[in-house]
């Protein structure tokens, strides 16, 4: 199928969106780009996941020209996807679009019908997810069942419990939480492994929820203040840090750290 050229009237007349969409067409086409033709739904994953985090960054760093860049980034590898369904025959744009528009309607009749007035977040919720059920029917018989087990390990481990929660099992308090943490840190020292180290990070992921934060973002902080003051350190000492003692070292951190 021809696609329109970027300078054409009639690609003009488009809306920004479905521009990007004749974009990615030209781009696939048999005289398109080389690197765009040579890919397929799994060469794209990673990609996929990174515009997803590189997003996640520009919203905790509350960067607004950041944030329009990943998100037409990520809007990119949608469209990209949405491509190759398209030359397969097995979806294309619109059915995506179509399809989630649905649901969306759907999934919100105290919205669109008007026959109930839900109060509270947490009523939506319970509605949502009994929606969902019906709509997945006898297959669908767990509350964990919507977790992908693809998702990285923090916010895998915090869905499934958020899940949980919505289920009914959690505990009444944070005080259950920091006994739980308590028991599995000395399981862990008493028995050093990944078993139980992984039932430390969960116990850890259970307690942040519950006093209202989310590991995941605590620790991508975590991982900037690092970059910083690993590149202060860096700064600090040119000629290399090997050369210098432990007590050199962790005096310049803590100072890196007293700075910010």
């Amino acid at each position: 199928m021809a696609t329109l050229h970027p300078s054409s009237s009639e690609f003009q007349q488009l809306s920004p969106f479905f521009q990007l969409v004749e974009i990615m067409a030209a781009l696939r086409a048999p005289d398109g780009c080389p690197w765009d033709l040579r890919q397929d739904h799994r060469t794209l994953t990673p990609f996929l996941i990174e515009e997803t985090y590189e997003c996640v960054e520009a919203i905790e760093l509350a960067d607004d020209d950041k944030m329009c860049e990943e998100l037409g980034d990520l809007m990119l590898q949608i469209v990209f996807h949405s491509q190759l369904g398209r030359e397969q025959g097995r979806f294309d744009v619109d059915q995506v679009c179509r399809g989630i528009v649905a649901k969306m309607i759907r999934r919100h009749p105290h919205v669109f019908e008007r026959e109930q007035n839900l109060g509270s977040a947490q009523e939506v919720l319970q509605q949502w997810d009994q929606i969902k059920k019906e709509e997945k029917g006898e297959s669908h018989k767990s509350a964990l069942d919507g977790v992908s087990p693809g998702l990285p390990a923090l916010p895998q481990a915090a869905l499934l419990l958020e899940r949980a929660a919505r289920g009914g099992f959690a505990y009444a308090d944070a005080a259950g939480a920091w006994e739980k943490l308590d028991e599995e840190l000395q399981e862990f020292r008493q028995q050093p492994s990944e078993s139980e180290l992984g039932d430390v990070l969960f116990a850890l992921v259970s307690l942040a929820q519950l006093l209202g934060m989310d590991a995941e973002s605590a620790l991508r902080q975590t991982n900037r203040k690092f970059r910083q003051r690993f590149a202060g350190l860096e700064k600090r000492f040119p000629e290399g840090m090997q050369q210098q003692s432990p007590q050199q070292l962790v005096s310049a951190w803590r100072e890196l750290a007293r700075s910010e």
